[in-house]
């Protein structure tokens, strides 16, 4: 995600103090993340109109902090705000060096301080002036979400839940899928986590630890069927998921392991069959996800055919009243993959009815919340929380 740099023009930038130094965050009513250069000697934070970094919330005081430079050494000081100026989440209550990494809070904006180039520089939005300052200090720890997802990310503060895949003949659980969940706030879901990661380009370091923690999960409450552990398309093979997934043997050999990958993560018919020779070669079986969101490039899938497909929910939402149209590619698509020797798997079940009709088209596993909700244990008491597969 590209960053969008702020046109301080305030002040014209001091030629004695050291270049390279900005904050990056994301400002109010910003869906992005900013980035402000450090050019002063001193750099006034907070709502009032003629501050050097003027925040448009009402839980920003008129003068909040102020960035000084000492020789080469950068510091924060608060300013008497209401709400505080935190930094790595302790409260600043004198004039406190930073660090290049360092986690900057200022009532509910947060900004992470780095020491890098400048970028080419984009006029920004227009600021207002509100008069007076919301005291909230009470709820706005929650809306630090960059230093939030470091301790995440250091302390691994990743709960798996495992979501059961079904087998329609022996109507057994077959398979766990591994989703990433945590009790931070704003961080709770695989999406938020994501989301978040790309802002700071660690996408790759989150699907790692997820992997990981699931297997790590799994062997803790002793699995015995394959889990299925996904991806991201920012992944490389051979640096980041042959390594993890190889760790991931070592330290638990008993649990069969299954890697999902998106299918628009393959750019070419090689790339996926290099793909899953590398997987094979360590006795490792692939899934292609979300089959049918996107390309479908099914000519290409046969030459480097997965063991699991997983066909989209998009395409079982409301199976059970598919078109003739509908009905005959699916069942075209379904037996294309039999041939292959490819198990097919409907995601996103809801319903009895979609149940009734995924097995008529012949799909031979399923999953959704029809068979179970993502659980930290699906397994426990699973008579009494999982429903049975229609006959």
């Amino acid at each position: 995600m590209s960053l969008k740099t702020i046109n301080q023009d305030t002040k014209s930038p001091d030629s004695t103090v050291p270049v390279g130094w900005t904050l990056i965050g994301r400002l109010p009513l910003e869906e992005s993340l900013s980035e402000l250069h450090i050019n002063q000697p001193t750099m006034l934070i907070g709502r009032r109109s003629d501050s050097d970094v003027c925040l448009k919330s009402k839980r920003v005081s008129g003068r909040h902090a102020e960035l000084l430079f000492v020789g080469e050494h950068l510091f924060v000081r608060d300013l008497d705000s209401t709400n505080g100026t935190f930094l790595n989440r302790k409260r600043v209550t004198q004039p406190t060096p930073v660090a290049s990494g360092d986690h900057i809070e200022l009532a509910d904006i947060e900004f992470r301080v780095q020491y890098a180039p400048p970028q080419i520089k984009v006029e920004g939005d227009s600021l207002f002036e509100m008069k007076k300052t919301i005291c909230d200090i009470e709820t706005i720890d929650a809306d630090w979400i960059l230093s939030q997802f470091d301790e995440l990310i250091f302390q691994e503060k990743i709960t798996p839940h495992f979501q059961p895949i079904l087998n329609f003949q022996s109507k057994s659980i077959v398979g766990l899928e591994a989703l990433a969940r945590s009790e931070m706030a704003g961080l709770e879901n695989p999406g938020k986590m994501f989301q978040t990661a790309e802002l700071v380009n660690q996408e790759v370091e989150l699907s790692i630890i997820c992997r990981e923690k699931a297997l790590e999960f799994a062997d803790r409450l002793q699995f015995q069927v394959p889990i299925f552990v996904n991806t991201h398309p920012h992944e490389n093979m051979g640096a980041n998921i042959l390594p993890s997934i190889k760790r991931i043997q070592e330290r638990f050999p008993e649990i069969p392991i299954v890697v999902e990958f998106h299918e628009g993560t393959f750019q070419s018919a090689a790339t996926m069959l290099d793909y899953k020779l590398m997987l094979s070669d360590i006795g490792v079986k692939i899934a292609y996800d979300d089959f049918g969101s996107g390309q479908s490039r099914l000519l290409e899938l046969m030459k480097a055919p997965p063991d699991y497909l997983k066909f989209d929910r998009c395409l079982i939402r409301d199976i059970h009243e598919a078109t003739p149209y509908h009905s005959r590619m699916l069942r075209s698509l379904i037996d294309t993959a039999h041939d292959a020797g490819i198990a097919t798997l409907a995601e996103g079940v809801e319903t009895q009815d979609e149940a009734n009709a995924c097995q008529d088209f012949g799909f031979q596993l399923a999953q959704g919340y029809y068979y179970g909700y993502p659980k930290a244990n699906p397994l426990l008491n699973q008579e009494d929380s999982m429903l049975e597969f229609s006959s």
